[in-house]
């Protein structure tokens, strides 16, 4: 491999990191713990980049950056341990998601088993 591409690689991948995940230098010098932060670092970035594609190929287009920002808002609230109500508004990128996931995401009101649920469905 062309040693310019992977300096060029490298800057990518840091420059992802560092922009979407509010990532910065951690300097280990337990040869395990640099290869377990670089695999932490690394899985991260593909999971998004992998959920980019997915929604690339369901025919709609959003950057990492929507992803993150949409995932982070999205919210809920518990009202008197009775049922949770969402405190987002549903996004294009959410619509999106809830259509190739299928995890429902576009309800006003959740009750707690159907939370529970959707939290057993994505973790498999």
């Amino acid at each position: 491999m062309d040693f310019s591409l992977l300096i060029r690689l490298e800057f990518f991948v840091f420059r992802k990191m560092k922009t979407n995940f509010c990532a910065h230098p951690v300097y280990h010098h337990n040869k395990e713990r640099i290869i377990a932060h670089f695999m932490i670092c690394y899985t991260a970035l593909l999971i998004f980049r992998l959920l980019e594609k997915k929604l690339d190929l369901y025919g709609t287009h959003f950057t990492v950056e929507n992803i993150i920002e949409t995932l982070k808002n999205m919210n809920v609230a518990n009202i008197e341990d009775l049922c949770y109500m969402s405190t987002y508004t549903c996004s294009q990128t959410c619509t999106a998601l809830n259509a190739v996931f299928d995890l429902g995401l576009d309800k006003k009101y959740y009750q707690p088993k159907e939370l529970n649920k959707k939290i057993k469905k994505i973790s498999g």
